[in-house]
């Protein structure tokens, strides 16, 4: 009888897990990721390859990328931290950097496939930020 009742628990979070995985979830995610790129590396969008980008590639990452490796890159974003303890309040999959594994092997393709996109289009808003940003500032003189 136990037994019976994990198994439908289990497939109940399974089903929900795969319910969450949509567009919308992955876009507020790498919202989150980018924003906290914005602060840790300014201007990291424009070294990231959008056209390379695959977020379920440890070096064709927004991470691997930037920094050569995922993991690498999560410790100098300042993610996680040395102890293994998560230096900020959200994860790498709070902050779109890592597909959600709750749902399934098919959940999270599906989820990484969601975020890459998301990634591509967060990197596509500061490349056509990026010049309009630089003719607004004054140009020093030498």
């Amino acid at each position: 009888m136990l037994r019976l009742i994990r198994r439908s628990l289990s497939s109940r979070r399974r089903r929900h897990a795969i319910a969450r995985v949509t567009p919308e979830w992955a876009q507020a995610r790498a919202s989150a990721g980018a924003s906290l790129l914005d602060e840790e590396s300014p201007g990291w969008a424009l070294r990231v390859n959008p056209d390379s980008l695959e977020l379920g590639d440890g070096q064709a990452c927004v991470l691997g990328q930037l920094h050569g490796d995922y993991r690498r890159g999560l410790f100098r974003s300042r993610i996680v931290s040395a102890s293994s303890a998560p230096v900020r309040f959200a994860s790498p999959v709070d902050l779109g950097f890592q597909a959600s594994s709750e749902g399934g092997p098919e959940s999270e393709r599906l989820d990484y496939a969601f975020l890459t996109r998301a990634w591509r289009e967060e990197i596509a808003q500061r490349a056509m930020a990026a010049p309009l940003a630089e003719a607004a500032s004054p140009r020093q003189l030498a």
